[in-house]
């Protein structure tokens, strides 16, 4: 690894120290996210494990929670 690459795996380090990890988002939250190439939002409706269902406009989406951009 080059310093550029320490410094960037530092300052994620540092960032996950500050904020923690990424929660998952309950049963209501709008979220969106990437999954295979696409990109989605919507309201979180049931939440099976690492797995979520989205309603997307009236149509359903199970994506993994792994997938949430925002």
């Amino acid at each position: 690894m080059d310093a550029h690459s320490n410094e960037y795996a530092a300052a994620v380090a540092g960032m996950t120290e500050t904020y923690g990890t990424q929660q998952t988002p309950a049963v209501g939250d709008f979220v969106s996210g990437l999954t295979a190439g696409r990109r989605w939002s919507g309201h979180v409706e049931w939440i099976d494990g690492d797995r979520l269902t989205i309603d997307v406009g009236g149509a359903w989406l199970a994506v993994p929670a792994k997938d949430i951009t925002h």
